[in-house]
């Protein structure tokens, strides 16, 4: 409803007056409601009062009716000569000569003649099965007590009891029979009884039938003593509540009632009054009421619509200002001076409008600014790039787009912490900022990333160099931050419109590009966008999304590399190497996509595979040569580094069924570069069941003895770069005598790999290498060549032998 006022093409005056009388109308009518019904309630609560006690007289009416009959019986069964007759245990035939029988006849009349509503009194005796009564009355033969109908009731109860009504077959009056039992020493002799006409009780009812209400009696089994409207047949369907009055609609009519029991016999007394009768003096009621109302709620509405008029007068000119506000002139005000809620609203007006102007100014600020360096952010940086390339476009002017980005940055936060994180971004952008000339525009793009641009004349490029060379060269000095001196490295990529791209979004995309390459050649360099940088780029998105599908697509395979154990002149074990053939670019080389796997953090996966795949085939194979000791498998520093590698791995063993000593694993020395402790405890715990360890590639990493001393390895594999050298370099030679010494003297197996001729064979063989792995020996095969390898071997050997 006030949704709908609101918007209706009105005054806000007479939108209020609406409002008003919707509201005013609504409580009018809520009031009205509620005197009405607080008036109904007050009525029926003096209706329950009167229906209590009219129904009470009624009822004790009734009760005293049958109480004073139940007192008569009483008195007469204790008179002496009805016990005389019972004790002298006279039967039918000779009661009548009992010497007290003339006087009981004498008792019963007199009594019958003093109450005119007995009709009989009788006296039974249950041992003979008679009974005698006035006027000289005894029953025959065929009358026997215990059938009749008050007599099980009687029997059960020790003072008077009542019988359900009847008609009296000598009078055909309504008539109830009213027992006391007759005793002698607590035994019971017999029942004194009188039969008593009920036709009184419609006129003593009667009496209480005025003002519209009306009685109904019954019996307990529904007989109707009483019903001046024959309303019993309605009636007697309905559910009354007990004490309370009820509400019954019965055939659109509706009836008030109260229903009680009669004390006693178990009678229902209704007294009952249709609600038009209760509910007439309401109807005069409701007339007045309406009446008073409508002309109160006229005068009201009239008057408040004058006083709003006057009050509200002044809301069009904050309209106005409201509408000129909205078309963007924040400098118009009200200026309304008024001390009510509208002159509150007028200044609220103007403050807004004033803290508005503020708010715009900063807005514009932040929309253009970091909030934590204070340096323009990445939309100042886009605007100012749009702008330049329009402007570029007519002057023929160059522009350079440089994207820089902190080395290690996160390490300083989780070295240091986060605030110290913050504060050196922020003196990092305004050390930048001022080294920057005029013609150049600096800003924070992002986490630890920021973007300088250039605008320059075509032939001042030895310029843009020069500014991009001293904002790299300008981070070799400290940077203070708080109490702690910190030195940190830059990494930055550059293009240049239009050579590079014509687009914000091109340069941006090759500035990304040469930033990477900068951080992928070791960081802490400087970049320029060259073709040949985006093509390898793409390639390398190409390969990366290839390698998210390559092991569920069945990609990646397994080749075989044998190692040949000079002793024994036999292979003893073998490396498993894999192999990427992808359906549209064929085999990719493992030195572009391993790489790229460490980075991605795919290599975990693809290492558990190859895990996986060895032991399998390993277990294959020992079937048929049982002499193989072990399948090799490179493992990744990044893998080692998982916190459930080796638990990954002796799942992968016990998956299998593959004892653990025909597995070995080679690194490298630089997967304990980081974490020593750690990754040595990891290793520790692999060779301790069983898992061999190689040391791959000795001699080109860090080469320091101390870790040959900490770390639990079985081999070192002499890298091929020594090998290559065996014939033309003495001082090689030399160096690969003295790892070979200090291996065997440290009791490890010393691998040479990169075999390729007999020459390098024969020299290894005479320094007592214990392994060899190359070309000379064999090249990498797949399992089934791997097969007929080794069954030509055994051939050869038999042979041999």
């Amino acid at each position: 409803m006030l949704k709908r006022i609101q918007q209706l093409k009105i005054g806000i005056t007479s939108k209020v007056v609406i409002a008003m009388f919707v509201v005013i109308l609504t409580i009018m009518l809520l009031v009205a409601s509620y005197s009405f019904n607080k008036s109904r309630n007050l009525m029926l609560f003096q209706l329950e009062r009167e229906f209590s006690a009219e129904i009470a007289i009624a009822e004790k009416e009734v009760t005293s009716f049958f109480e004073q009959k139940g007192e008569i019986v009483k008195q007469l069964s204790i008179i002496p000569i009805l016990k005389s007759i019972l004790i002298d245990d006279n039967n039918r035939e000779s009661v009548q000569s009992n010497s007290s029988y003339n006087l009981l006849q004498m008792t019963l009349n007199e009594a019958v003649e003093n109450n005119e509503d007995v009709e009989l009194l009788w006296l039974a005796n249950v041992k003979h099965s008679y009974f005698v009564a006035n006027n000289e009355y005894l029953s025959n033969n065929s009358f026997i007590i215990k059938d009749r109908p008050w007599f099980n009731n009687s029997e059960s109860k020790e003072g008077i009891s009542y019988s359900d009504p009847y008609n009296d077959f000598a009078t055909n009056k309504l008539t109830i029979s009213v027992i006391h039992p007759v005793q002698e020493n607590e035994k019971r002799l017999g029942y004194f009884g009188a039969d008593v006409h009920i036709d009184k009780l419609p006129a003593i009812l009667k009496r209480f039938e005025k003002n519209g209400r009306h009685l109904v009696l019954v019996t307990d089994d529904n007989n109707v003593i009483y019903d001046e409207k024959n309303m019993w047949t309605v009636f007697k369907n309905q559910e009354f509540i007990d004490s309370e009055i009820s509400h019954l609609k019965i055939d659109g009519e509706v009836y008030y009632s109260k229903v009680s029991e009669v004390e006693n016999v178990g009678w229902k007394i209704i007294l009952y009054v249709p609600e038009q009768v209760v509910l007439q003096p309401f109807a005069e009621y409701q007339k007045t009421l309406l009446t008073f109302w409508t002309i109160a709620l006229t005068v009201l509405l009239s008057i408040l619509s004058l006083v709003l008029r006057f009050l509200l007068k002044d809301i069009p000119r904050i309209t106005y200002g409201i509408d000129k506000m909205k078309n963007g002139d924040f400098e118009s005000r009200v200026g309304i001076v008024r001390q009510d809620e509208i002159g509150i609203i007028a200044r609220a007006f103007d403050q807004m409008a004033n803290t508005i102007q503020i708010q715009m100014k900063e807005m514009n600020h932040q929309t253009h600014h970091d909030s934590l360096t204070k340096q323009p952010n990445r939309n100042s940086i886009e605007e100012k790039l749009d702008q330049w390339i329009v402007g570029a476009v007519k002057s023929g002017q160059i522009i350079a787009v440089a994207f820089m980005d902190l080395d290690d940055f996160k390490q300083v936060n989780d070295t240091n912490g986060h605030a110290y994180g913050d504060e050196l971004l922020i003196k990092v952008g305004n050390r930048i900022q001022d080294l920057l000339p005029k013609n150049s525009f600096f800003g924070r793009f992002g986490g630890d990333e920021f973007v300088i641009l250039i605008l320059a004349d075509a032939s001042e490029m030895s310029l843009v160099r020069s500014i991009i060379k001293r904002v790299h060269k300008s981070f070799a000095d400290v940077f203070q931050v708080f109490d702690t001196a910190l030195y940190i490295t830059s990494s930055i990529g550059v293009s240049i419109f239009p050579e590079d791209a014509n687009t914000k979004e091109g340069l941006f995309t090759n500035s990304d590009t040469a930033l990477y390459k900068s951080k992928e050649s070791g960081r802490n360099k400087v970049f320029f966008f060259n073709p040949d940088m985006k093509l390898a780029f793409e390639t390398e998105i190409k390969l990366d999304r290839g390698l998210r599908t390559a092991i569920e697509n069945n990609e990646f395979f397994l080749v075989y590399q044998p190692q040949l154990d000079i002793k024994s002149g036999r292979m003893t074990s073998m490396e498993a190497l894999i192999r990427w053939n992808h359906p549209e670019w064929g085999m990719v080389s493992p030195n572009d996509f391993i790489p790229l796997a460490e980075r991605s953090g795919k290599i975990c996966e693809i290492g558990d595979w190859v895990i996986d795949t060895s032991l399998q085939m390993v277990k294959r194979i020992v079937r048929e040569f049982p002499y193989i000791e072990r399948i090799c498998v490179n493992v990744s520093a990044i893998q080692l580094h998982e916190k459930d590698f080796v638990r990954k791995l002796i799942n992968a063993l016990a998956k299998h069924s593959v004892p653990a000593k025909l597995l070995e694993i080679e690194i490298t020395e630089s997967v304990i570069i980081n974490n020593k402790e750690g990754i040595i405890e990891k290793l520790t715990e692999l060779k301790a069941l069983g898992v061999h360890i190689a040391l791959d590639d000795f001699g080109t990493g860090y080469s320091s003895l101390n870790y040959l001393r900490l770390m639990p390895i079985d081999r070192i594999k002499v890298d091929k770069s020594f090998v290559d050298h065996l014939d033309d370099d003495p001082i090689v030679l030399a160096i690969l005598r003295t790892i070979i010494e200090l291996g065997h003297g440290l009791n490890f197996e010393i691998v040479a790999e990169g075999v390729v001729d007999k020459s390098q064979f024969h020299l290894l063989e005479k320094m007592q290498v214990d392994s060899i792995q190359g070309f000379y020996y064999a090249r990498a095969m797949d399992e089934e060549s791997l097969y007929l390898f080794l069954r030509e071997q055994e051939s050869e050997l038999t042979i041999i032998h």
